[in-house]
């Protein structure tokens, strides 16, 4: 059975892409910002991993990773940030805060799939 990735990107784009790249091993679905995707979250629905742009309108990465984190009902589902934001101390904030995996934009498909890959594999042994 497919594990489910859900992407969050306010680009159409980015979005298309990645569900073009990863739809063939997983079942992919799209929000357009993290006000969509808690909303597609607390409908019931629960991925096996979260793709997460950093910059958005209406609610920031940051913001949203912050509330999935320190959630009682998501914290557990693994977060892949997908920034082109180039800083090393960028990265390790965000894996301060919980990211479970990052991906700087541009990325290669392959290290895309690698990441995706190694991080639902480390989430399954915890």
């Amino acid at each position: 059975m497919k594990k489910t990735v859900l992407i969050v990107d306010d680009h159409d784009s980015v979005r298309l892409i990645l569900g073009n790249i990863l739809v063939k091993s997983y079942n992919v679905v799209t929000k357009s910002d993290g006000i969509e995707a808690f909303g597609w979250l607390h409908r019931g629905n629960e991925p096996d991993l979260i793709i997460l742009d950093m910059v958005m309108p209406r609610l920031h990465g940051m913001t949203f990773l912050g509330n999935i984190k320190s959630s009682g009902l998501f914290q557990h589902i693994p977060v892949v940030v997908l920034t082109g934001n180039e800083n090393d101390q960028f990265e390790n904030q965000v894996r301060s805060m919980g990211a479970d995996g990052f991906i700087r934009k541009p990325f290669k498909p392959d290290n895309l799939r690698e990441t995706i890959a190694n991080t639902l594999r480390i989430s399954q042994t915890v």
